[in-house]
């Protein structure tokens, strides 16, 4: 280690400022507890005084390397085979960096939306699944959400040892997935999260990409031209959110409204309600405004004068909540994504008494739906030290109180929009920018993608611009065709019986189309484990799990099956007023979901009319199968199409393992999105 010579008192901080700004420093996503990709050789890099010696010590593995002209250094470690034993990787230039605990195993990406970004907490089962969430050889890592012009050397993010205490707040998809490998392959795991909901996938791919692809040239343009004027659109748009905040603020309390938190008030001529629930489930339609809740609880003996921590789970939209008479805790505008952020609270000790005392909780919803939107098991009372007694359950009976009604036209129902321009995270490579070549450097096994719903409304231009995404992103790591593993969207709104032809539909068909043409890529089709009223679904358990099996069978080579049938594009036969399609079996035979026939098929002849259809198993074999359609409304067809609506309840082509079979659609006819560029 080189170290700098004694100086006087006097003379050290101007001395020293030189040396700080030699001190060799690194990205964030190297640093304590991570992981690093097994058999093969792994990318360790970062920045120092121009020609600054740099020596790494890891593993038994001695490297030294000189900063470039420009302070950048990188060295290759030697591959190496998974260890689950934490070691210190060791950086020693003008300054010596020890790095803790570092494993060596598989590392994936997880990428996309709102539907990658939900957290364990807001999933299905949250209270077993974090419990049971002690996987120390399993590590986390969160970017920290950023847009950018150029692309970036560094984001913020740290690593976390899977825990109790830390998975709640991490990608659901991303730990599912994550903990099917640490389990099924006995080696660390690694996932590198970075996602942000609403986003389109034309800003998490690199602008020079983006160039190339004919499809974005009109969006490319479009966004070139919003440039011009873009301060001033920035500075109305200000003032706008401005108002919008303050009305998001909520009309203040009343002197009435502040007797409600005591624990003596009389909430007798209160009505009842049970929670969690949403507003609207309760009957109250489109409210939107200030509703009341109270609840009186028994604090045992044992608590008083002992910290408890109140858990509520995510409430829509704000809330300030009481106990004891006293404010614990408050949840407004300034809290990103509020209304699906669960709530803890802390209740400091002199708050704690023994006996009955109430829980109070102002809830005011700006727009949309209103309510506790959470799960049963996260509404408790616990003591903040679990060894002082069971948690009390609050889900069930609470009495509530209507105080405000806001007029539609005073409510806050339409959030400004921010003008698209370089800081807006849909902004072409913006995110990419921020986001993802900050950790391009690291050698990765493959990435994990959730995203669709902001391109739906261009599903044609989605053909395109999705496999551009993917070929840029393995152009940029520069490690080959990695795989790179994507959901497809989920079954979403109300059913209906007749055949329909969506936005929805035709970004799923273009998703196929990206598991058909590129190599390496897998897809875990969702159809049967969506909701007709969230497009955020909360089983994101099996997503994970689906997204895994293509990895364990392609990239692990073990003996899953990874996908339900999928219809072999070239393989359409017309026999006799019928159509054969030949099926890829994928290791299981096709099977019926639930009783009675095989159901989700439309037929059409050359008209383009597509009416239901008929359908049946042929022969099977390990090759694949063959499935027969017809209609008697149809003598002489031309087009079929599966599980064709956004919904599609009544499609039941599964394998023997449950898989659904992905929508597609034999024909090329226009779509409602062809053109939207």
């Amino acid at each position: 280690m080189k170290r700098a010579l004694a100086v006087l008192p006097l003379l050290s901080s101007l001395l020293l400022a030189p040396a700080a700004l030699a001190d060799v420093s690194l990205p964030s996503v190297i640093g304590d507890h991570m992981v690093l990709q097994r058999d093969a050789e792994v990318r360790i890099w970062g920045w120092a005084d121009a020609g600054e010696q740099v020596d790494l010590v890891f593993a038994g593995q001695e490297h030294s390397v000189r900063a470039d002209a420009d302070g950048n250094w990188s060295v290759m470690l030697d591959a190496m085979e998974a260890s689950a034993q934490g070691r210190p990787l060791v950086i020693e230039g003008t300054n010596r960096i020890e790095i803790a605990d570092v494993l060596v195993g598989e590392v994936w990406v997880a990428s996309g939306q709102s539907n990658m970004a939900w957290t364990v907490s807001n999933s299905d089962n949250p209270q077993e699944e974090i419990a049971n969430a002690n996987h120390p050889g399993l590590r986390m890592w969160t970017a920290r959400r950023t847009v950018a012009q150029a692309p970036q050397r560094d984001v913020p993010g740290q690593w976390q040892v899977c825990s109790p205490q830390t998975v709640g707040g991490f990608s659901a998809v991303g730990y599912y997935f994550a903990r099917e490998l640490y389990q099924r392959l006995d080696v660390p795991v690694g996932i590198l999260h970075s996602s942000w909901g609403g986003t389109p996938s034309e800003a998490w791919t690199s602008r020079e990409k983006l160039d190339t692809v004919e499809s974005a040239g009109p969006m490319l343009e479009r966004y070139d031209n919003m440039l011009d004027g873009y301060d001033e659109r920035l500075a109305a748009f200000e003032e706008a959110l401005a108002d919008y905040n303050a009305k998001l603020n909520g009309p203040s309390m009343t002197d009435e409204e502040a007797g409600f938190v005591a624990n003596d008030f009389d909430d007798s001529e209160w009505e009842n309600a049970t929670l969690p629930g949403g507003w609207e489930t309760a009957g109250h339609g489109d409210l939107d405004g200030v509703m009341w809740y109270r609840r009186t609880v028994t604090i045992p003996a044992n608590w008083a004068g002992k910290p408890l921590v109140l858990e509520l789970g995510p409430i829509d939209d704000f809330d300030v909540t009481w106990f004891n008479g006293q404010q614990v805790g408050a949840t407004g505008p300034n809290v990103q994504n509020a209304w699906q952020s669960p709530r803890t609270y802390r209740i400091p000790a002199r708050h704690v008494v023994a006996g009955e005392v109430t829980v109070a909780v102002r809830m005011f919803d700006a727009h949309g739906g209103g309510g506790f939107h959470g799960q049963a098991a996260q509404m408790k009372l616990r003591p903040a030290d679990a060894n002082v007694g069971e948690p009390i359950a609050l889900a069930g009976d609470w009495r509530y109180r209507i105080t405000h009604e806001l007029d539609p036209a005073d409510a806050a129902t339409q959030r400004p929009a921010r003008p698209v321009g370089p800081d807006h995270p849909h902004s072409p490579a913006g995110l990419y920018n921020g986001m993802i070549a900050p950790i391009v450097p690291y050698t990765i096994q493959g990435a994990i993608w959730y995203q669709g719903e902001s391109n739906a409304g261009r599903a044609e231009q989605y053909e395109t611009i999705f496999p551009a995404m993917i070929h840029d992103w393995r152009e940029q790591w520069n490690q080959g065709e990695f795989p790179f593993l994507f959901v497809q969207l989920a079954n979403f709104r109300a059913y209906v019986d007749q055949p329909t032809d969506t936005p929805w539909t035709h970004l799923q068909n273009a998703q196929l189309h990206t598991l058909l043409t590129v190599p390496n890529t897998g897809m875990a089709t969702i159809i049967d484990i969506g909701a007709a009223n969230d497009i955020h679904p909360r089983n994101k358990q099996d997503v994970g799990l689906r997204l895994a099996l293509w990895a364990l069978a392609d990239t692990y080579g073990m003996d899953v099956v990874k996908s339900g049938p999928i219809w072999r594009t070239d393989k359409l036969l017309v026999v006799d007023g019928r159509i054969e399609l030949e099926f890829a079996n994928l290791g299981s035979p096709m099977a019926i979901r639930g009783e009675g026939p095989l159901t989700g098929f439309t037929i059409a002849g050359e008209d383009g009319q597509f009416v239901p259809a008929n359908a049946e198993i042929g022969d099977q074999n390990e090759r694949g199968a063959l499935i027969t359609v017809w209609s008697p409304d149809v003598p002489n067809p031309v087009h079929v199409r599966y599980a064709w609506k956004d919904n599609p309840e009544d499609a039941n082509l599964v394998n023997e393992e449950g898989l659904p079979a992905p929508p597609f659609r034999t024909d090329d006819l226009p779509g409602p999105t062809d053109g939207n560029r």
